[in-house]
């Protein structure tokens, strides 16, 4: 029996655990050796060989706000190298949903041509909970830069999340592997969680004045599911003003906007084809309800990819995995942001307009849309739920904003 497992099941047990364990480390840490699987222990036990070390000492990670809320490890991936060249590759262990992966992929490109003689391989929690999704597999497979994918059998901590379990990814981790947990800083300092992983994982910052998209990979020839729900909803879509994918439902917030079939009725009235990844009742030949038995997350990026490039195609989420998503697709997105969060701007892309009941001072003024009381209902003390008329007069304003974005760059072409 995993006596630390057993403690992580129970809050009160675990938040003494945790109290413990910040005393020993801030007094004998340096002295005793702790069982506790920390989740910046990289899996060691007493009496162990440290598999993070490779015959090398700790200059290669350090760890910087020891213990708290927003504590993070960062890499140097250079020093271990240089310490130990018979370093082989890179076991990322990866512990998130959907939308948190979306955010690494453009470090692990950056990773992949950083290192081209390094193997990287995935490993997956296969436990579904708030913080975890085991379709990030799926997709971690479609990517090119990844070489191996497994899955393993870790849990997280009821009060400190970050501090969760992978000790059972080790029996796939080659020997001569570095063990690095895909981690990115979220505090308010941070800029956004991309520019957090690239500093994570010691990569030079990208020179843009954008944090780089969210890159998807797609096959060169689409499933026959795919294609057949692209010609399905592309003869229709063609004859309307365009096409708005719907995603208002959260896991990690535990929500779902209660107005979806108002909204959806009010889009079709207004003649426009709706796709919708969230459950609804509407019946109607203008309208396509994401089979999720058919279609995996990729399939259903796939799909917005293909018409795209043959119609106007607009999102309407709130803050979650579209988010990402969208700014990857490069589709203009009305964001909700359902409840207020200081660190939004470490979520956000130029392409979401931010429908908001609070002025976030690190986001552009230009690019919220701020409710006022009669815009919204109290959902309970932390959630709201946007009326569906304010959010279909959002809507129009960013058509308008966008209509004036086409006009501005007819006029530079010519």
């Amino acid at each position: 029996m995993d006596i630390n497992k057993e403690i992580w099941q129970y809050r009160p047990l675990c938040l003494i655990q945790e109290m413990l364990r910040y005393a020993w480390h801030k007094s004998l840490g340096s002295f005793i050796c702790s069982p506790t699987p920390v989740w910046y222990n990289f899996g060691s036990k007493c009496g162990q060989e440290k598999r993070e070390y490779l015959k090398i000492n700790k200059d290669w990670y350090s760890i910087h706000r020891n213990l708290y809320r927003h504590e993070n490890v960062f890499y140097n991936i250079d020093n271990a190298l240089k310490t130990n060249p018979s370093i082989k590759g890179l076991a990322l262990i990866f512990f998130m949903d959907i939308g948190d992966y979306l955010y690494t992929t453009p470090m692990i490109a950056a990773l992949a041509k950083k290192y081209p003689k390094l193997k990287l391989y995935a490993y997956v929690s296969k436990n579904m909970d708030r913080n975890n999704s085991p379709l990030v597999a799926p997709l971690l497979e479609t990517n090119p830069n990844i070489d191996k994918v497994f899955y393993f059998d870790g849990y997280r901590n009821p009060v400190v999340w970050k501090n969760y379990n992978y000790k059972d990814a080790f029996k796939d981790i080659p020997e001569d592997f570095l063990v690095m947990p895909v981690y990115y800083d979220y505090s308010l300092k941070v800029p956004h969680r991309t520019y957090s992983l690239f500093e994570t994982f010691g990569l030079p910052l990208p020179l843009k004045k954008e944090p780089p998209k969210p890159v998807f990979y797609f096959s060169k020839e689409p499933k026959p599911a795919i294609l057949e729900a692209f010609n399905k909803i592309n003869k229709i879509a063609k004859r309307k003003k365009g096409i708005v994918f719907l995603q208002l439902d959260s896991r990690g917030s535990n929500y779902t906007y209660p107005h979806t079939d108002t909204l959806i009725r009010a889009l079709l009235r207004d003649d426009y084809f709706v796709i919708s990844a969230t459950k609804s009742a509407v019946i109607d030949d203008n309208f396509y309800l994401v089979d999720f038995k058919k279609f995996a997350f990729n399939d259903t990026a796939s799909l917005l990819h293909l018409l795209k490039a043959e119609n106007k195609v607009y999102v309407i989420s709130i803050n979650s995995v579209f988010w990402a998503a969208s700014a990857g697709l490069g589709l203009p997105n009305l964001g909700l942001q359902h409840w207020i969060d200081k660190k939004v701007h470490n979520l956000w892309y130029p392409n979401i307009l931010v429908v908001t009941d609070y002025i976030y001072p690190k986001l552009p003024k230009n690019k919220m849309f701020l409710a006022g009381e009669g815009d919204y209902k109290r959902h309970n003390k932390k959630i709201i739920d946007y009326e569906p008329a304010y959010i279909l007069k959002s809507f129009n304003k960013m058509i308008s904003k966008e209509s004036q974005k086409e006009s501005q760059k007819e006029k530079k072409a010519n």
